[in-house]
């Protein structure tokens, strides 16, 4: 009676420990689906907003004129970028200053300037290297706009004509990255020439001078 005892706490055993590991292949398999169900919120968040990058830059380049080119840029910032307080530049090549030429929010007024020989934003826009401000914040502000997320140089082939600040994203939109890299790469290389072209087209001279 013993020898049967032992086999069938042998067998008892033998099948908790098997019970605890499919507890831990469950726990596994529940985890690894959290993280694919997240995977593909993201991708079909990320394909939507390509979409939308995509009919929104198909209204720029086909605009009308440059007001309604000026629009399209808007609407990109603000529905696929993600920010509600941005402004776009045109440089004064005379006055070697950034002119505001579109403004949405609060940080920039439609009169302001920033000087393209001081101050870092200046800077970047000389360089013509695309700056994301990842943590929202950097010590190294000294102008005019008290908070940037990103600095945008537009240009026409290797000339800087302008630049687009972001001051602030949405408040349910992440820290831009790699993805906004991309986008704001982009504008900052096609947002200008499709001004310039629509412009051209509907015959205006309004535009600052180096849009033209």
């Amino acid at each position: 009676m013993s020898a049967v005892r032992c086999g069938s706490d042998d067998d008892l055993l033998s099948a908790l420990g098997e019970a605890d590991r499919l507890r831990l292949q469950l726990a596994v398999l529940l985890t690894s689906h959290g993280q694919l169900a997240r995977l593909l919120v993201t991708a079909d968040t990320r394909a939507g907003d390509l979409m939308k990058l995509l009919v929104a830059v198909r209204v720029l380049i086909e605009s009308r004129d440059a007001a309604a080119a000026l629009d399209s840029l808007r609407d990109i910032l603000v529905n696929v970028v993600g920010t509600d307080d941005f402004a776009i530049y045109s440089i004064d090549s005379r006055a070697k200053v950034l002119v505001p030429i579109a403004v949405v929010g609060a940080s920039v007024r439609t009169a302001d300037r920033m000087s393209l020989d001081r101050g870092w934003i200046g800077e970047v826009v000389r360089s013509g290297e695309l700056l994301i401000e990842p943590e929202g914040g950097s010590s190294r502000r000294r102008g005019r706009i008290p908070d940037v997320a990103a600095v945008v140089p537009l240009k026409v082939l290797d000339r800087i004509v302008g630049a687009i600040v972001i001051a602030r994203m949405l408040p349910h939109r992440e820290l831009l990255g790699a993805c906004d890299r991309e986008v704001l790469g982009l504008l900052g290389v096609y947002a200008a020439t499709a001004i310039i072209a629509a412009d051209r087209r509907a015959g205006w001279r309004e535009l600052p001078g180096t849009l033209r």
